[in-house]
């Protein structure tokens, strides 16, 4: 009866954040999980990403752009594939996640790579037009509004040029979404702020909102990974420590959240209790494009 009384409350507050503009920031998120983040995120999506870097035309002697380039997992193979001649600019707004990629590569001996701490459009918007051969950005598209994205990325790259994406997908982590959803209807009170994200429904949307007019497809997938979990500590571990939750965390009342969190694995244990397993699923799309 309770859970029927709040579901309106919460509803009610979901709008009125969104239309207080007061939004979440995942940078603090990231930067918490800068330890974690590859022995969970990129262990089980690192393939998916490295399934569509190998469909990328790099030659040696390239300036390439790494968006969202985390601790490396990308920007260090992309630093290999252009050689000594060329140039990797690696971005990231964590600086934790920055400092990580930058340590992994001087330990490796990798000395190609520029390091710039700041957001994807804000760099973007700095560039000279017609100034990259290609641009790489692995689960970062979802923190960017599409439309600014496209139209910076159009004016940067050179033709002939290339573009690969691989995101989340909108229905991605549902089984999650819905247990945090049933939580939040149990603590209202514990967004603080709106989150801004933006999530592709599947490969037909990155073809569509990529491949407009200079962009044209050279390749477009779906694929989904599972992440095994028995039980809700394991499920709410993974979420926490892949930086799955980033952006959704930060925009919770830190008071609130060990008890969100509590109910959270409480809730998924329930589930499994009844022999309802919690499925981890990330469903993503990628897409790999070339410029005209």
């Amino acid at each position: 009866m309770k859970s029927v009384i709040r579901l309106p409350y919460l509803i009610y507050r979901t709008v009125m954040l969104k239309l207080s503009n007061i939004n979440s920031d995942p940078t603090a998120d990231y930067n918490a999980v800068v330890a974690s983040y590859d022995a969970y995120y990129s262990r089980y999506l690192g393939k998916g990403a490295l399934g569509m870097l190998e469909k990328l035309s790099i030659k040696s002697g390239q300036h390439i752009l790494d968006l969202a380039c985390g601790t490396g997992f990308l920007t260090h193979r992309l630093a290999e594939k252009v050689g000594k001649h060329g140039k990797v600019v690696a971005v990231d707004i964590s600086p934790s996640m920055l400092q990580c990629n930058q340590e992994n590569a001087i330990s490796q001996g990798i000395s190609n790579i520029n390091f710039v701490q700041s957001d994807a459009l804000s760099f973007l918007s700095g560039l000279s037009d017609k100034s990259v051969d290609g641009i790489v950005c692995g689960w970062g598209i979802c923190y960017l509004e599409h439309g600014k994205f496209l139209q910076e990325i159009e004016r940067v790259v050179k033709p002939e040029g290339f573009i690969g994406l691989i995101e989340n997908r909108a229905c991605s982590l549902k089984a999650i979404s819905n247990l945090f959803t049933k939580v939040l209807i149990d603590y209202p009170n514990a967004m603080i702020k709106n989150m801004v994200i933006h999530l592709p429904k599947d490969k037909n949307y990155l073809i569509k909102t990529f491949c407009r007019s200079s962009f044209k497809v050279q390749e477009a997938w779906d694929g989904e990974v599972t992440v095994p979990c028995k039980d809700g500590n394991e499920v709410a571990e993974y979420m926490i420590k892949s930086g799955a939750s980033a952006g959704f965390l930060d925009a919770l009342d830190k008071n609130l959240l060990p008890q969100v969190m509590q109910n959270f694995v409480r809730y998924a244990d329930e589930s499994f209790a009844k022999g309802q397993e919690v499925p981890v699923i990330h469903e993503f799309s990628a897409l790999v494009a070339t410029k005209e």
